[in-house]
C-alpha cells in the first residue's frame, strides 16, 4: 500500500506550496482509531514474525480493510478523501474475491524484483478481478520498489490531496467543489465560445492527421512527413510574435472570426495545391494556417477574463483545456477515418466546414466594449514584453515553462524509440501513448477546475515540474506495460494542471490590456524551445539509449522545477486591486 509514502509526499508538497500541515490537527476526524489500528494489524501479521494459519491471516486481512473502509465512510464529508474511500473499497473487493489475499500479476512482480513467499499478503495467479490487483510496479532500480493496484493509487492520491487541501486552506469554504467545473457554462457567451474552440480544434487536428497520412501514403518519405510536422510547429512562432504585438490592440470577436475565415481560405488553398501537385504551395498554405492559429492561441486565454468573473477563471481555463484535448483525440481519429474512406479532398473539405462553423458560433459571442483595446493602443508595442520582464513571478513562470519544454520535447521525440525498446506493442505504441497523455491532460485540467484557487498557486508550477521529473524517471526505468502507460497518463495529468494554473495566474495578476502580449510571448518562447529540443533529439539519441535520454530529460526538468519553485517562493505575493482573488494550491 502507498499510504505511508503518500503521507510523506503530501506533507512535502504542502510545505512546498506554503501550507501549514499543523492544520491537520484541527480537522474533526471521525473514528480516528480505525486507520492506525488497521495498519498496525497489517504490519504485525505480515511482518514475518507471527505464524498464523492461512485462513486466520486472510480473515484478519479482510478485517483490516473493513476498518479502513469504515474510517473512510465515516469521514466522507472530507471531499479530498473520496478517492481514498474508493481505493479502499476496490482493494477490499479484490482481496475478498481472492480468498483474503491481494492478487499480483507475474509481470508486475518481475518488474519490481519481488519474490512472493508464504505468509505474504499477495498471491500470484489470481482467479478473480485481476485488473483490481497489483498490476503496476515501481522498477527494481528504485529504493522503494513495490507492486501496487488501482486501489493503492487512489488511496495515495486521496491522502496527498487531503493533506494538501487542509494545509493550504485559509477559511471554512470548501477547497474542492465539483460544481465549480460547471459554473462557467452558466454564462451563455462563454459556452458558445468553448463550442467554437472545440469545433476549430477538431478541424485543426483533422487536417494534421489527414495531411500526414496522405503524405506518407503518397511519398513513403519520412522526410516529407517531418516537413509537415515542422510546418505545423515552426510558423506559429512567427504567429505568436505577431500575436504579442497586435492581439491586445484588436477587438477580440472580429479577430477570432477573421482567423477562422482566414484558415478556411488557407485550407482551400492547400487543397488546390494538392490537386495541382505543388508540394511547396501546400506547405505555404499550411504555414499560413499555423500563423493564424497562433493568433487564436494568444487571444483565447486573453478573452476569458472578458467573459467570466475572476473567481471561476480556473474553471473556464479547465473547460477550454478539456475541449482542446477532446477535440485533438476526435480530430486525429476523424482525420484518419476521413482519409481512408473519403480521400484527402473530402478530409480537407470537412476541415473547411469546421472553421466556417466556428466563425458562425463566434459571431454570437458578445465581448464587452473595447476599453481594454484602447488602453493597449495607448502603450508602446513592446510594452507587454517589458511588462513581463518587470514582474519577476510572471517572467519566471514563462522561463520555467520554456525551459521545461526543452526536456519534454526531447522526451516526446524519444518516446517511439523508448516504447519499442521497453514494450512489444508494435507500431501502434506511439499512438496509444499520445492518446494516454491526452486523456491525462484532460483529467488534470478538470481537476484544477474543481478547485477554489488561492495565493500559492504559482508555486505549483515548480512542484508540478518536479513531479513530472519523477514520473519520467519511473517511465525510463520501468518495463511493465501497465505501469508505463500509467506514468504517461500521470505525466499528462500533471502537465494539464500546470497549463491551467499558468493561464489563471496570468489572467489574475496581469493587467487586462497586456494579456494577449503575455500569452503571445509565452507561446513564442515555449514553441521555440520545443522546436530546438526536437531538432536536437536525433543527435542525442544517436549516442545514448532511449532510457538514458529520458532520464537526462527528467534530471533537467527537476533542476528547472527546483529553481522555479525557489524563485517563485521569493516572488512578491501582492497583486493589483482587481486581481485580489489569485490562484493557489495544487490539485487533488
Amino acid at each position: 500500500m502507498f499510504l505511508f509514502p503518500s503521507i510523506a509526499v503530501g506533507l512535502a508538497l504542502a510545505l512546498a506550496l506554503g501550507g501549514r500541515p499543523s492544520r491537520l490537527l484541527d480537522v474533526d476526524i471521525r473514528l480516528p482509531w480505525a486507520a492506525p489500528t488497521a495498519l498496525a494489524v497489517q504490519l504485525v501479521i505480515f511482518s514475518g514474525h507471527v505464524t498464523l494459519p492461512a485462513a486466520a491471516m486472510a480473515t484478519l486481512h479482510l478485517a483490516t480493510y473493513s476498518l479502513l473502509v469504515a474510517f473512510a465512510i465515516a469521514n466522507r464529508r472530507l471531499v479530498a478523501l473520496l478517492p481514498a474511500l474508493l481505493g479502499m473499497i476496490l482493494n477490499a473487493i479484490a482481496i475478498a474475491l481472492n480468498g483474503g489475499v491481494m492478487p499480483v500479476s507475474k509481470a508486475a512482480a518481475q518488474a519490481a524484483g519481488l519474490t512472493i513467499g508464504d505468509g505474504s499478503n499477495v498471491a500470484l495467479g489470481a482467479r478473480h478481478a485481476r485488473f483490481l490487483g497489483d498490476v503496476f510496479a515501481l522498477p527494481v532500480h528504485l529504493p522503494l520498489t513495490n507492486v501496487f493496484s488501482v486501489g493503492d493509487l487512489l488511496i495515495g492520491f486521496g491522502m496527498v490531496g487531503f493533506i494538501v487541501a487542509v494545509s493550504v486552506r485559509r477559511d471554512s469554504e470548501p477547497l474542492v467543489g465539483i460544481g465549480r467545473l460547471a459554473a462557467p457554462f452558466h454564462h451563455a457567451y462563454f459556452t458558445r465560445f468553448v463550442c467554437a474552440r472545440f469545433v476549430t480544434q477538431v478541424g485543426d487536428w483533422l487536417t494534421l492527421a489527414a495531411v500526414v497520412g496522405w503524405m506518407f501514403q503518397t511519398t513513403h518519405s519520412t522526410t516529407d512527413v517531418a516537413a509537415v510536422l515542422l510546418v505545423r510547429l515552426t510558423p506559429p512562432i512567427l504567429g505568436g510574435a505577431t500575436a504579442a504585438l497586435v492581439v491586445d490592440r484588436l477587438p477580440k470577436r472580429p479577430l477570432l472570426v477573421g482567423v477562422e475565415l482566414g484558415r478556411c481560405g488557407a485550407i482551400v488553398a492547400a487543397f488546390l495545391a494538392i490537386e495541382s501537385g505543388s508540394k511547396a504551395a501546400m506547405f505555404a498554405a499550411l504555414a499560413i494556417s499555423g500563423i493564424l492559429a497562433a493568433l487564436s492561441t494568444a487571444a483565447v486565454p486573453a478573452l476569458v477574463p472578458r467573459l467570466l468573473p475572476v473567481e471561476i477563471y480556473s474553471a473556464g481555463n479547465a473547460a477550454l483545456g478539456i475541449a482542446d484535448n477532446t477535440a485533438a483525440a476526435i480530430g486525429a481519429v476523424g482525420g484518419g477515418v476521413a482519409l481512408t474512406l473519403l480521400g484527402i479532398g473530402a478530409a480537407l473539405a470537412i476541415d473547411v466546414a469546421t472553421f466556417a462553423f466556428a466563425a458562425i458560433l463566434l459571431l454570437g459571442v458578445h465581448v464587452p466594449a473595447g476599453a481594454v483595446e484602447r488602453a493597449a493602443r495607448a502603450t508602446s508595442r513592446l510594452f507587454g514584453f517589458r511588462y513581463v520582464h518587470a514582474r519577476r513571478h510572471l517572467f519566471v513562470l514563462v522561463l520555467s515553462f520554456g525551459a521545461a519544454t526543452l526536456a519534454t520535447g526531447l522526451v516526446n521525440a524519444t518516446l517511439p524509440r523508448l516504447l519499442a525498446d521497453q514494450t512489444s506493442l508494435g507500431a501502434g505504441a506511439y499512438g496509444y501513448s499520445l492518446a494516454t497523455i491526452t486523456i491525462g491532460l484532460a483529467l488534470g485540467g478538470a481537476a484544477v477546475g474543481t478547485l477554489r484557487l488561492g495565493g500559492e498557486a504559482r508555486r505549483w508550477i515548480g512542484c508540478g515540474l518536479i513531479l513530472m521529473a519523477g514520473l519520467l524517471a519511473v517511465l525510463a526505468l520501468d518495463r511493465n506495460v501497465p505501469t508505463i502507460f500509467l506514468m504517461l497518463a500521470a505525466i499528462g495529468f500533471v502537465d494539464g494542471t500546470t497549463d491551467v494554473v499558468f493561464e489563471t495566474i496570468v489572467q489574475c495578476e496581469a493587467d487586462p490590456h497586456v494579456l494577449g502580449s503575455v500569452f503571445g510571448f509565452a507561446a513564442v518562447f515555449v514553441r521555440t524551445t520545443m522546436v530546438v529540443s526536437i531538432a536536437v533529439a536525433p543527435l542525442v539519441n544517436r549516442f545514448l539509449p532511449p532510457g538514458h535520454v529520458v532520464l537526462a530529460g527528467a534530471g533537467f526538468l527537476a533542476v528547472v522545477g527546483l529553481l522555479g519553485l525557489a524563485a517563485l517562493a521569493r516572488a512578491q505575493t501582492s497583486t493589483a486591486a482587481h486581481t485580489s482573488a489569485a490562484v493557489g494550491p495544487a490539485p487533488q
